[in-house]
């Protein structure tokens, strides 16, 4: 950052405005180059219209009007480098769309990196090609060569980070940069973040709901990777900004001038956006005796194999989400740990677990489940119900029955290709019926044409179930949601919902709202699953598991709380600064 280093400055007794004014005309080379490229994008359309809108299908895309807005102030009024930084929902890679045709038509996206986490780089490719006729090869795509073989390529950051891929990366001078989930590169230590400092281009658009996540130094290094030099040095952004605890922003007005000229956010509050109301129906179910038996063997299985080896908490952790799933999800895992195994200490608990499987003739959530997708081939457009779980085994066991009883079904699970995922969910919507899928559903697909799901098992993740429920509850759904929960009474499943899950209200909270609230658990190195599991199996008894769950469920409410105030300082941040007259 050539022409901002500050460190030996006197700054106490000098307005921020000023000093920092001072930094904007140090940067004339900077200030040159980015008029040169705001000539490329103009060249030959001075009056700066999106003028390629017109030639995007109707029928494909519905462009709203506070995405109009964004992907024209990124390009003609942030020069083509900006942070778009909308609310979860409402259309960020829309914006991105309109900029990249509009570069398209323009002739300024010779070559075009767009880096994403993994799982939605084929998202990106899909939406691309099928709403702006955009085409890009995924590195995941049987045809990728390598980032200097293609022009338009889409990529998970840490293909493009990686050994194999770095340097042909780097090499490259690239017309348009792409960052999704910017967030990730928050940290100035972490590879993603040097990846992004190195690359070479000319435009950039950096995409991300959170741009505060814990404190004011990630959007400090976010927006530094994007417009280096637009706060100075670390040393007095902070000097100017954040008081010594960083709750309290000083210069408030200063910090807002700038952060306009770089970044977009909008909220759902202030689009005309018109979210339908979700609903939440949580069913719980007395087990039959055979299961209440299997349910206790396992239990006690787990809670012994774990006092002697804690390294086994993974698949001891498998073992008690398979039990609340189906006899025969648990049962294939069981099998398989007897057979890789044979000499397991636990190997008679083991078969007697088998022995109880083979009892059960009556699997209550699978009966209970043909009630509910029974009152949707009454009540809902074409019988169309999404049955989420998260084991194969317990998939085709569903799928078995639903057949039996005369349903329409379809299938999603992670096996099959992206052709395949593609033609089920057209089918799904062409035929109705029932949707039997695992998690690969969870993330990258939109499904708006259906409002009702059913979890027949349930993530111990509370991201996760909110993954599952996006997927229908988002921009383009017009009518109410309708989201049924399955549990097994006096299981681990049911604490999780009663205790953990309706008691702060978890259903009705915003993804960015549940990734706060996460993230803060999980800086104490403790992600909520283990949080979960170490209750359970630290309990003496029923009383006791339910205090645990009782004191689990106020520590979120205090994570929720702190989320609520760190939304108050985003706000502060991000919308205004109508915090009264003067500095703090």
């Amino acid at each position: 950052m050539s022409g901002y280093d500050l460190v030996d400055v006197e700054v106490t007794h000098e307005p921020a405005g000023d000093l920092l004014d001072s930094l904007s005309e140090d940067g004339t080379e900077e200030d040159h180059l980015r008029s040169i490229q705001a000539v490329r994008l103009q060249a030959g359309q001075p009056d700066s219209e999106l003028r390629s809108l017109k030639e995007l299908d109707e029928n494909s895309v519905k462009l709203l009007e506070h995405q109009v807005d964004a992907a024209y102030r990124a390009l003609f009024e942030m020069d083509g480098k900006a942070l778009l930084a909308d609310e979860v929902g409402l259309g960020k890679t829309i914006e991105v769309g309109m900029i990249l045709k509009e570069m398209h038509f323009r002739e300024t996206d010779d070559s075009v990196l767009i880096l994403t986490p993994a799982q939605l780089a084929k998202q990106w490719q899909a939406e691309l090609r099928e709403k702006f006729g955009l085409d890009f090869i995924c590195n995941y795509d049987d045809e990728f060569e390598d980032f200097d073989a293609h022009d338009y390529v889409i990529a998970s950051i840490d293909t493009a980070k990686s050994e194999r891929h770095r340097r042909t990366v780097l090499d490259r001078d690239w017309d348009v940069l792409v960052l999704d989930e910017a967030h990730y590169v928050k940290n100035e230590e972490t590879d993603r973040y040097d990846l992004i400092d190195r690359l070479s281009y000319d435009y950039a658009f950096f995409l991300t709901a959170t741009p505060i996540q814990n404190e004011l130094t990630d959007l400090y290094n976010v927006v530094s990777l994007l417009r280096p030099g637009l706060f100075g040095t670390r040393d007095v952004f902070h000097h100017y900004f954040v008081n010594g605890s960083q709750e309290t922003l000083v210069n408030r007005d200063e910090l807002q001038d700038r952060l306009n000229r770089v970044m977009i956010r909008n909220r759902r509050e202030d689009t005309d956006i018109d979210f339908t109301d979700r609903t939440i129906d949580t069913r719980t179910f007395d087990p039959t005796p055979k299961e209440r038996e299997l349910y206790q063997a396992v239990s006690d299985y787990v809670k012994g194999a774990y006092g002697q080896d804690q390294g086994q908490k993974l698949v001891l952790m498998l073992l008690q989400k398979e039990v609340v799933s189906s006899p025969v999800a648990l049962k294939r895992t069981i099998e398989k740990r007897l057979y890789e195994q044979s000499e397991l200490t636990h190997a008679d608990e083991l078969e007697t677990i088998l022995d109880l499987i083979d009892e059960i003739d009556t699997v209550t959530k699978q009966e209970r489940l043909l009630d509910i997708v029974e009152e949707a081939r009454d009540n809902v457009e074409m019988g169309r119900v999404i049955v989420f779980t998260q084991f194969r085994a317990t998939q085709q066991r569903i799928l078995d029955r639903l057949v039996s009883e005369g349903y329409t079904v379809h299938a999603f699970h992670g096996g099959h290709s992206s052709s395949e995922k593609e033609r089920i969910v057209e089918d799904f919507e062409e035929e109705g019926g029932i949707l039997v899928s695992t998690d690969a559903m969870s993330e990258g697909r939109n499904l708006q044409f259906c409002n009702m799901l059913v979890n027949l098992d349930l993530p111990w993740n509370p991201m996760r179930v909110e993954q599952r429920i996006g997927r229908i509850h988002r921009i383009g759904q017009k009518r109410d949601v309708f989201i049924f929960n399955m549990a097994l009474k006096d299981t681990i499943e049911e604490y999780v919902l009663e205790r953990l899950y309706h008691k702060i209200d978890l259903f009705q909270q915003s993804v960015g709202e549940l990734s706060s609230i996460l993230s803060r658990l999980e800086e104490s190195g403790t992600s909520f699953e283990d949080e979960i599991f170490e209750r359970l199996m630290n309990a003496n008894s029923e009383v006791d598991l339910e205090n645990d769950f009782d004191a689990m469920a106020v520590d979120l409410q205090e994570q929720r709380e702190l989320a609520n105030k760190l939304e108050e300082f985003n706000s502060a941040v991000f919308e205004g600064f109508d915090l009264g007259e003067g500095d703090a």
